[in-house]
């Protein structure tokens, strides 16, 4: 059975011990780090004591289940592998970070040894080729004319990368709205690196049902609709029966964009009510 697990993202704007309070009083005992670009969670970051985030961690009785790093450079990214193996964190997550043909054979393979040296796993995120901006998340990121030609955002390119890579230590870590945004099915896309144990990470996402195509680019809405729920546009007890149905053991994760500027209760009281969702559909699939 999968881990549900939680991004500490969401809770950007706060500090590192008062965003793991949070989490653990929700009932969490795993949760993902954060090490991004700004506006994105940046939490940890080299150069930090990894004991006194390891002691922060302990104190709620947590444990790192990964590390994400967008927005960095190769460099930044190979700092962060040796960083995520000091924390003792198996897998790093990022994106498409170039147009495909660079990414892989440039900028991914160094990562990918690296990681395979310290053990710890390189999870790319099947993301829309739609250029970052600091502004995305409260709907400023409309760049769809600058799209990279190729990066790793269908079925078709997911199965590509693990080709292309074939390595054990290249792995996905599955999104689901941007699987929905390119018209692919969730479950589908599972069992596939679930067969070839290339699938590292799942996010528990949602996406606003008014998402305009080749529009929005990566604002997937506010943050509340961004979040599980029984109205959502996701039904996520399918793709949740799907992870167990295949004997998925790693971390799914809940995770939404679009709290800044939230209060430290709101964002807490709107992942309480995702999380009671995400938890009855857990329930039912045992």
């Amino acid at each position: 059975m999968f881990r549900y697990t939680a991004e500490i993202l969401p809770y950007h704007d706060f500090d590192l011990e008062e965003s793991v309070a949070q989490l653990a009083g929700l009932g969490f005992t795993e949760v993902n780090l954060w090490t991004s670009a700004a506006p994105l969670a940046h939490h940890v970051n080299p150069g930090d004591d990894p004991g006194k985030i390891l002691a922060i961690l302990d104190k709620y009785r947590m444990k790192p289940c990964g590390l994400t790093m967008y927005g960095k450079t190769q460099d930044e990214m190979l700092e962060r592998v040796q960083f995520a193996h000091d924390l003792g964190i198996d897998t790093v997550i990022f994106d498409c970070e170039a147009n495909y043909s660079d990414f892989v054979s440039t900028f991914l393979p160094p990562l990918v040894e690296e990681g395979a040296r310290l053990g710890v796993r390189i999870a790319v995120e099947n993301h829309l080729t739609v250029p970052f901006s600091e502004d995305f998340e409260s709907g400023g990121q409309h760049n769809e004319d600058a799209r990279w030609d190729e990066g790793v955002d269908s079925l078709a390119q997911i199965k590509r990368l693990v080709k292309d890579i074939d390595h054990p230590n290249l792995g996905v870590c599955l999104a689901p709205p941007h699987l929905w945004v390119m018209g692919e099915t969730i479950s589908e896309a599972i069992t596939f690196l679930a067969e070839r144990k290339r699938l590292f990470y799942y996010y528990i996402w949602d996406i606003d049902r008014a998402y305009r195509h080749r529009v929005d680019g990566l604002n997937f809405g506010p943050g509340e609709k961004q979040l599980p729920r029984p109205d959502g546009t996701i039904d996520h007890a399918v793709p949740l029966g799907t992870l167990k149905r295949v004997g998925y053991t790693g971390a799914a994760s809940l995770k939404c964009h679009g709290t800044h500027g939230w209060s430290l209760d709101y964002v807490t009281s709107q992942l309480r009510a995702a999380d009671a969702y995400v938890r009855g559909c857990i329930d039912r699939l045992s």
